[in-house]
């Protein structure tokens, strides 16, 4: 049974050390801290996301990218979410079976489906998509306004660099 809490993370770090310099160890590393942040949210939406609307985190990030994308393809929803199509297909099942989604085949390529959210899943999407945009709220209780401002412009920066081919 999962529960809401999630274990305070007790390994002592400084402040996260500038790129140009050298970093004693893992935890001066940029790119583990935020794994690290990510993993802890992760774990505090899944528990909270069982409890009260019994989806995953996957089955719910599906969920949320067949939304904005329409009617994807399984293909489109893996590429879009950067998973494996394997599991992808595992999470859609689910879904399916859940009576969540439907999929229909491609009017253009026979071979291929397309995936579409059913009401249940629609009337899901909004209730956690508010549940979602509030703990993302939560996460920046501590920062001040321009704090906040400046950060999300920085992720974006940082997404754009590592993303570009």
């Amino acid at each position: 049974m999962s529960t809401n809490k999630v274990e305070r993370y007790d390994d002592e770090m400084d402040a996260t050390p500038p790129p140009w310099v050298h970093p004693r160890d893992i935890r001066d590393m940029f790119s583990y801290r935020l794994a690290l942040l990510t993993r802890i949210n992760d774990r505090q939406a899944q528990n909270t996301l069982l409890d009260r609307y019994g989806i995953t985190l996957g089955e719910w990030r599906t969920l949320a990218v067949i939304h904005y994308l329409g009617k994807p393809s399984l293909r489109a929803v893996a590429h879009a979410t950067q998973q494996d199509e394997g599991q992808v297909s595992r999470y859609v099942t689910g879904l399916i079976k859940r009576d969540l989604l439907t999929k229909t085949a491609n009017a253009k390529d026979r071979r291929s489906i397309d995936l579409l959210l059913t009401d249940v899943a629609r009337t899901l999407y909004a209730e956690v998509m508010d549940f979602a945009w509030k703990l993302n709220q939560d996460m920046f209780t501590e920062l001040t306004r321009e704090e906040q401002q400046s950060l999300v412009q920085l992720l974006d920066k940082l997404f754009t660099s590592i993303t570009r081919e």
